[in-house]
């Protein structure tokens, strides 16, 4: 099969699917709406933030006591002490005497010449432990969390702000698609007006048919580019659609409507300027550079911590039976406890030489990147003034070749041009305005890259 007749064909599908099927209109907010809650990396975002908030909650839970329950029975496969009446009575002229008086009479009386003892037990018991001073490391720790709290916000917003930016390039791009094609609407009116004259005047043989000819083959050239326009229209909405996650069958596609800007009433770029610091302060990259630095401060706080005493304190109570002979009993005790990390102490050292070049660095990098921020929001502003010198550029061209038109349009209805001197005109006309639909396209697209980033 002929790919012309396979067009054709599709062509024919898509409208016989889209016939009597309502229009439904996406504004450029809900198209906006619709990404930020379908986006994958929006959405892992947000997950990025719950585990910051659950990673706090883990920090801050050390603040309060450690409490845990102990267990421990043993059975030995024989007694783990063993005495003698020396042992006992001590090593001695006294003890070794009663040593052998009860080896004599121990046989008679069916018991062991040593004490045996503690062959099985027991113990069972609960534990408390407060921390008291850990070097701060606790307190830090939770100021620390917050930071990456923090960051898993700005991190968030900056994928907003990535997606917004897509959707509404997008977006521009099929509005601009849409205004050519509104501009090949008036220059098939014009081209119809032309040749209902060009008819009038063969006819009264003023022209000649080769003239007429000519026009028809630009109405055929107009027709042809009409339908190149409307399936790249059709893509630009599939591709719009695809991009912010909504469903939609292919079929359907003529029926979604997406009202576009207004291009006579666009702000001039001196609308919304405003000073490249102030911007760049405000910029969710400036933020998560001052946190970078706040970061590496609390790690070398951390580190100081991890050098310093620790001290807690503790209560144990429970059940204790270690031989069978002794019933058990219950019992608690408190106590506390120090620990100095003496040995830590060089290597923290060196610990914090690495972490003070790292600060450093972050400083460096913030001061930097500032700049180079700046300068980004200089480069979008002077890209936007540059893309609305175009568009005026674009726009007193049009004009001029419409001016230049309807006085050609005027000449050959008195006789003194020719069709073709009309055709060119007419074709003059038509290039100035696509070139206007194209540069108003691009301003769109510029000022969308420049105020997304405005707060």
């Amino acid at each position: 099969m002929k790919p012309g007749i396979i067009a054709l064909l599709l062509t024919l599908c898509i409208t016989t699917g889209v016939a009597g099927q309502p229009k439904r209109t996406l504004t450029l907010e809900e198209c906006r709406q619709t990404a930020l809650q379908n986006n994958n990396d929006i959405k892992n975002a947000s997950l990025d933030i719950t585990a910051a908030i659950a990673k706090k909650r883990e920090v801050v839970t050390n603040f309060f006591p450690n409490v845990s329950l102990t267990g421990l029975a043993f059975h030995s496969f024989d007694h783990l002490i063993h005495k003698s009446v020396s042992d006992v009575l001590g090593k001695n002229e006294f003890g070794y005497n009663m040593e052998y008086t009860w080896a004599e009479i121990a046989p008679e009386l069916g018991a062991s010449e040593t004490f045996s003892y503690l062959k099985y037990g027991q113990r069972y018991g609960i534990t408390i432990i407060q921390p008291v001073f850990m070097g701060r490391r606790i307190f830090n720790g939770s100021h620390y969390a917050s930071l990456g709290i923090s960051a898993a916000q700005l991190m968030g917003r900056m994928k907003q702000r990535d997606v917004i930016e897509e959707v509404d390039k997008t977006y521009y791009d099929l509005a601009a698609l849409q205004e050519k094609q509104k501009t090949l609407q008036a220059l098939s009116v014009l081209l119809d007006s032309l040749e209902k004259v060009a008819d009038l005047a063969l006819s009264q043989g003023i022209i000649l048919k080769s003239d007429q000819m000519l026009l028809q083959t630009k109405k055929l050239e107009l027709i042809n580019g009409q339908a190149k326009l409307k399936t790249g229209i059709r893509l630009s909405k599939m591709n719009l659609l695809n991009s912010i996650g909504f469903e939609y069958r292919a079929t359907e596609i003529d029926s979604y409507e997406f009202p576009g800007a207004v291009m006579d009433s666009l702000p001039t770029p001196e609308q919304v300027y405003i000073y490249e610091e102030d911007v760049a302060a405000n910029l969710e990259e400036t933020h998560l550079l001052d946190l970078q630095i706040e970061a590496k401060k609390f790690e070398k706080k951390l580190t100081i911590g991890s050098s310093l005493p620790q001290i807690g304190i503790g209560l144990t109570y429970g059940y204790t039976r270690l031989s069978e002979i002794n019933p058990g009993k219950w019992n608690g005790t408190i106590f506390a406890a120090v620990q100095i990390p003496i040995s830590d102490w060089a290597k923290n050292s060196y610990k914090l030489q690495q972490q003070q070049a790292d600060l450093e660095k972050a400083v460096n990098d913030r001061e930097h990147l500032g700049q180079m921020l700046i300068l980004q929001q200089r480069k979008l502003y002077f890209d936007l003034t540059s893309a609305w010198d175009d568009m005026q550029l674009a726009k007193a061209q049009t004009e001029y070749y419409r001016h230049l038109y309807d006085q050609a349009c005027l000449n050959y209805e008195s006789g003194y041009t020719t069709v073709t001197d009309m055709l060119k005109a007419y074709g003059d006309l038509a290039e100035a305005q696509e070139n206007y639909c194209t540069s108003a396209g691009n301003y769109l697209t510029a000022l969308q890259s420049y105020t997304c980033r405005l707060k």
